[in-house]
């Protein structure tokens, strides 16, 4: 495989087996599903070394009698992210590409925290989502998987109990946005007033996938690239195992092209896989195979997000087509 240039040829791979950061159970079963379907061998005969770290589960850090008043599960997302945190700083002073395997969007602040750490300000974030995930009204109610760049950003000033390794800051400047429609209001008048870059649904529509990564790139140009890939940017159609389903995402071509378009930089470092919940398919049965399902890459099998899945993290990791 060519070099890329801010990582050598291994991936540091970890599960984050979370659902603490919303209501719904399922998200933390992904890890080994994803494993079990595959993952690795695609990504060894794509030519990387694999060094899988195992994964951190969200039930381990349960706390008993603990209130939360900023958000639901507060102190034990906290320590959750505060361990993801480490993993990601360790695989990337090691020059690995990081990779988490999640667990729902809470636990991107601790990856890209980590990151931050090495890489510093010249860390730039592809965020792939249908949420803007930077709410950051605070309540016992809250669901921080819609909260973690919110706190990334250092929207949230107040000191959280968990989250005392949280020091650095992203520059909303070096982020952009991907696939975003269903945007909370304090959200919009946020963007709006960082400036931030997004290419939502419309934008892809009117410009077309590939001339929104051409932009991307140019603008990223040279940076280490970290992609936070939320499954429900994708339409229902082609992802429907998660929990926070919003029609007219982009459609699974578009998907693997803004991957492949990443991984064809080589600037990437690190990405979130993340909000795949195996309880919300469809059907419980694996997906249809088809033939050149497995080019490059080897047999995988799942359900159809699960699949899909695995088939995402080997396209931001150099699957091609032809060469």
């Amino acid at each position: 495989m060519n070099q890329w240039k801010f990582v050598r040829n291994a991936v540091g791979l970890f599960g984050s087996a979370v659902h603490e950061g919303q209501t719904k159970t399922g998200t933390e079963l992904a890890p080994r599903s994803l494993r079990e379907g595959g993952l690795i061998s695609a990504l060894y005969n794509l030519g990387w070394e694999i060094n899988d770290m195992g994964d951190i589960q969200g039930k381990n850090y349960r706390l008993h009698n603990v209130k939360s008043q900023q958000f639901r599960n507060s102190q034990q997302i906290g320590v959750i992210n505060g361990e993801i945190n480490k993993r990601s700083f360790d695989i990337a002073k090691q020059n690995k590409f990081m990779l988490n395997i999640g667990g729902d969007h809470s636990v991107a602040s601790g990856s890209i925290h980590g990151l931050l750490q090495h890489y510093g300000d010249e860390l730039r974030v592809v965020w792939v989502d249908a949420h803007a995930d930077c709410n950051y009204e605070l309540g016992p109610n809250r669901n921080y998987h819609g909260m973690p760049l919110a706190h990334l950003y250092g929207s949230i000033p107040e000191p959280i109990k968990g989250f005392e390794w949280l020091k650095h800051r992203l520059d909303p400047k070096n982020l952009i946005y991907v696939a975003i429609r269903d945007i909370d209001p304090m959200e919009r008048e946020f963007i709006r007033d960082q400036k931030i870059v997004y290419y939502g649904m419309d934008e892809i529509i009117e410009l077309g996938i590939g001339q929104v990564m051409n932009r991307i790139l140019k603008q990223f140009e040279g940076k280490p690239i970290h992609v936070s890939f939320d499954v429900d940017s994708i339409d229902p159609e082609f992802a429907h195992g998660t929990g926070t389903l919003v029609d007219g995402g982009i459609s699974y071509r578009e998907a693997h092209y803004l991957l492949r378009k990443l991984a064809s930089s080589k600037q990437l470092v690190g990405m979130d896989l993340v909000e795949v919940n195996p309880q919300l398919e469809k059907t419980p049965e694996f997906r249809e195979e088809f033939f050149g399902d497995f080019q490059q890459i080897g047999r995988i099998q799942g359900t159809q997000t699960v699949a899909l899945g695995i088939e995402l993290i080997a396209s931001a990791l150099g699957r091609t087509l032809v060469l």
